[in-house]
C-alpha cells in the first residue's frame, strides 16, 4: 500500500480553492491524484506561459489543455497586484525526475498515480453515526477532501449569504443559486476584502502586453462562471432581479501605472450608482459621496470626484456597455475603460502589460 501524503500549505498566501480529482476503483481504491510540491518546479518541459490573476486559473488552463500533465506557478514581479506566472508542462516530475528542482516561492502541481489510498487508519472508516471523519468523503470514506469550502446544507444565493452563514473558506470558487430554483452555478467569491462576501461579475486580466482583439461580453449574468468576462447592462439587470445586491466594487490596476479601487457606500447615494450600473435607471448618479477608497487605491480619479464627467457623475450615458466603457472618468486625463480598443485604468491611452486587470464585484 502506498500512502499519499498531501501538503496543505497555501501558495503565496493564496486561499483560492484547488480542485483535486480522484478517479477511484471500487475494488482496490486505486487513484490518480494531483499533488502539490511547494518550493519546487519542473524545468525544460514548458509548453505554454501566461500571467494569471489567481493561481487557480493556472489549474483551469491545464485542465483545458490536453497536452498539459503538470504546471508551475511563480509569483509575479509585483505580488501585491495578485499576478502569477503560469507555466504548463507536458511532462511530470515522475517522467522527468532530473528536471525537478528546488525553487523557493514557486510551486509545482502534477498528476501522480498511486497504487492505493490507505484505509487502515481509523479516520478512513465511517464513525458509529455513519458519517466520515472530517477531511474524508465517499461511500467508504475513501476520498481525501483537499482545501475545499465547508459543505453547506444547500447552495446559497450569493457569496454574501455563504459568508454570513459561516461557510466561507477563503477566496475561490463557490457554488451559488441566485434564482433559488435548483439551477446552481460555480462563481468566484472574494471572501477577504472589506469583510468578504463579494461576487466577481466582471474580470479582464492581461496575459501579455498585447491586449485581446475582442471583449468576452456576456449578455446574461450566468456568464460570470467564465474566467474572463464583462457584463452588459441587460445582464447586470438580470442579475439584480434575482440577487438583491446593494454594493459595487470597482478595482483596476496597472503594473506601470496606478490602482483605482473603490466601493460604493451602503446608502441612497451608493444605491443610485448600483441602480445605474444595473440598468434600472439611465440617470447618471453623482460621484461625490457615493464611494469610499479602498486600501492601496492611489488613483487621481478617486481623489477628484468633482472633476468627473458631466459635473461629477458616474458613467457616460444610457449605453449597454456602461460597466466597461467609461464607467468613470475625467475627460482626457483619467479613465476606467476595459476595451475593446482602449485599456485604461486611471490613465489616458497608456499601454498594458501582463497582469494588468479590471474587476467588478457585487455584494
Amino acid at each position: 500500500m502506498v500512502a499519499v501524503f498531501w501538503c496543505l500549505t497555501r501558495l503565496f498566501v493564496l486561499t483560492a480553492v484547488m480542485v483535486v480529482s480522484l478517479v477511484m476503483s471500487e475494488s482496490d481504491f486505486c487513484a490518480s491524484v494531483f499533488e502539490t510540491q511547494i518550493d519546487h518546479v519542473l524545468v525544460g518541459n514548458v509548453i505554454n506561459t501566461s500571467v494569471v490573476a489567481e493561481a487557480i486559473e493556472c489549474h483551469q488552463k491545464c485542465l483545458r489543455n490536453t497536452s498539459c500533465k503538470s504546471f508551475n506557478v511563480h509569483p509575479g514581479a509585483d505580488v501585491t497586484k495578485h499576478a502569477y506566472v503560469c507555466e504548463l508542462n507536458n511532462k511530470t516530475r515522475k517522467i522527468k525526475p532530473d528536471d525537478f528542482i528546488k525553487k523557493n516561492g514557486s510551486a509545482y502541481y502534477g498528476s501522480v498515480k498511486v497504487s492505493c489510498v490507505p484505509v487502515s487508519n481509523d479516520k478512513n472508516k465511517p464513525t458509529n453515526s455513519g458519517q466520515c471523519h472530517p477531511g474524508y468523503e465517499g461511500k467508504r470514506c475513501e476520498r481525501i477532501v483537499i482545501n475545499q469550502p465547508a459543505p453547506s446544507p444547500r447552495p446559497f444565493r450569493s457569496c454574501k449569504d455563504i459568508r454570513d452563514a459561516g461557510y466561507a473558506k477563503g477566496d475561490g470558487r463557490y457554488i451559488i443559486d441566485p434564482e433559488n430554483n435548483g439551477n446552481p452555478m460555480k462563481v468566484y467569491c472574494d471572501m477577504r476584502t472589506d469583510g468578504g462576501g463579494w461576487l466577481l461579475v466582471s474580470n479582464i486580466t492581461m496575459e501579455s502586453s498585447t491586449p485581446p482583439s475582442q471583449l468576452p461580453v456576456k449578455t446574461s449574468y450566468r456568464g460570470i462562471t467564465s474566467d474572463q468576462m464583462v457584463l452588459t447592462k441587460t445582464a447586470m439587470n438580470e442579475l439584480r432581479t434575482n440577487l438583491s445586491f446593494t454594493q459595487l466594487r470597482f478595482h483596476c490596476s496597472k503594473n506601470n501605472g496606478r490602482t483605482f479601487h473603490v466601493t460604493t457606500v451602503a446608502n441612497s447615494t451608493g444605491e443610485a450608482v448600483v441602480q445605474y450600473f444595473s440598468g434600472q435607471t439611465d440617470v447618471q448618479p453623482a460621484s461625490c459621496g457615493s464611494y469610499v477608497r479602498m486600501e492601496k487605491d492611489n488613483s487621481y480619479l478617486a481623489g477628484g470626484c468633482k472633476r468627473w464627467q458631466n459635473s461629477g457623475r458616474w458613467g457616460d450615458g444610457a449605453n449597454e456597455d456602461r460597466l466597461y466603457n467609461h464607467a468613470a472618468y475625467v475627460p482626457f486625463l483619467y479613465h476606467w475603460i476595459s476595451g475593446p480598443s482602449r485599456w485604461e485604468c486611471d490613465d489616458y491611452s497608456v499601454g498594458v502589460t501582463a497582469g494588468d486587470f479590471w474587476k467588478i464585484y457585487v455584494r
